[in-house]
């Protein structure tokens, strides 16, 4: 098994052996290191080292935020350039809900790995807003699909609704960051 070491300065986590005088993270020397011993089953981290979750949320934040950008600008804009955008605009809004799902899935999936429940009071809260962003993607959907899409208003509620599951995206977001070096030893 392969010796590791942890920066005391940033917790930055690395093999020994490729330790070369100085943290590659942060920069301090290498006398800041202390040896780190591995708390969970091996096929526990490789499944989290994938990072799925992670990455999955990564599109529905950037639809959100299309859609958002999208429908202000088909507010503004006229002619050809504007049918171009209200076409972006339903493929991203018509995908967002998909996308938020499977960003979803695959956080009870992280959760349950990580925690071995999804019940932490963390991961509720987090399973509530998530649920908010994916009700919320869906109110999208319907608004692209049974309004006009030529009218001024139609595109106004589809950005409100966007600002709305955007701050969801954002705050899911915020959580997440503290869980990402969280998980029960074993």
């Amino acid at each position: 098994m392969k010796e590791l070491v942890r920066c005391k300065s940033c917790g930055y986590i690395m093999e020994k052996g490729k330790l070369r005088g100085k943290c590659p993270a942060c920069g301090v020397p290498d006398k800041m290191f202390e040896p780190y011993s591995e708390r969970i089953a091996p096929m526990r981290k490789l499944i989290l080292s994938l990072d799925v979750h992670p990455m999955l949320v990564h599109f529905p934040q950037a639809f959100v935020t299309t859609v958002l950008v999208l429908s202000l600008l088909a507010m503004v804009v006229h002619g050809r350039v504007r049918d171009l955008i209200v076409c972006a605009d339903i493929v991203l809004g018509i995908a967002l809900p998909i996308a938020v799902l499977l960003a979803f899935c695959a956080g009870l999936l992280d959760g349950k790995i990580r925690f071995r429940r999804v019940t932490t009071p963390l991961l509720v809260r987090k399973i509530v807003f998530g649920s908010l962003f994916f009700l919320l993607s869906c109110g999208i959907v319907a608004m692209v699909l049974a309004l006009p899409l030529n009218a001024f208003s139609t595109f106004a509620s589809i950005a409100g609704l966007s600002l709305v599951a955007l701050a969801c995206a954002v705050y899911l977001g915020l959580m997440g960051v503290g869980l990402l070096n969280s998980k029960f030893p074993g």
